[in-house]
């Protein structure tokens, strides 16, 4: 593996760890056993890092909301599921979005083009959806757009939002997410994904 893929994936486990504002560049180094000034070599701070990261998070989700072939067969539970998946591997962001892009202005307006892209995605996905006959169609756009925004609300903050609350451990925050997401959706299913979605809600 190369020191740059090490130094992405240590920093992942640090950020998740410890939280990003309490990780410094000289942690990332030792953690690695290398340098400061080989780290360096590689990344001038700390916010190229978590851009570097940002941009992987950011393709994982594209792969899961892409309307490919690939994807064409991949049901709502599916998404719900790959989603959470990455939500668990990158969770410091989600946790600290609003304090990062405060910090950052780049990452500010990568974050605001990422949003604009994954509601796109997600709408069309929606679309297939329908197509599949797993979802009733919505006749007012305004409507469907309202609905992904508010799942990408909810799932993007879900994580904050208990924690800070102290409800449950965070591996369980991720199931629990999953199921809210799945109780929004639920009046939107039709005949078969309808008894899937209240299986996977009551289990």
């Amino acid at each position: 593996m190369k020191t740059k893929d090490k130094i992405i994936n240590s920093s992942i486990e640090l950020f998740n760890r410890s939280g990003i504002s309490a990780v410094t560049t000289n942690h990332i180094a030792k953690e690695l056993k290398i340098s400061p000034g080989n780290l360096y070599f590689h990344y001038e701070n700390k916010e190229e890092i978590l851009r570097d990261i940002f941009v992987l998070m950011c393709n994982e989700n594209y792969k899961i909301w892409s309307v490919s072939k690939k994807n064409k067969g991949k049901d709502p539970i599916a998404c719900i599921e790959q989603a959470f998946e990455v939500f668990w591997r990158y969770r410091f962001f989600h946790r600290e979005m609003y304090y990062v892009r405060r910090r950052d202005v780049l990452l500010n307006k990568m974050w605001k083009a990422h949003i604009d892209k994954i509601v796109k995605m997600m709408t069309l996905t929606y679309r297939r959806w329908i197509k599949n006959g797993w979802v009733r169609k919505i006749d007012s756009e305004k409507e469907t757009d309202f609905i992904v925004s508010v799942l990408l609300a909810t799932a993007s903050t879900f994580f904050h939002f208990f924690e800070s609350a102290e409800r449950q451990p965070l591996k369980k925050n991720v199931e629990v997410g999953k199921k809210y997401i799945a109780r929004l959706l639920f009046p939107y299913t039709e005949g078969a994904t309808r008894d899937t979605f209240q299986h996977y809600i009551d289990n």
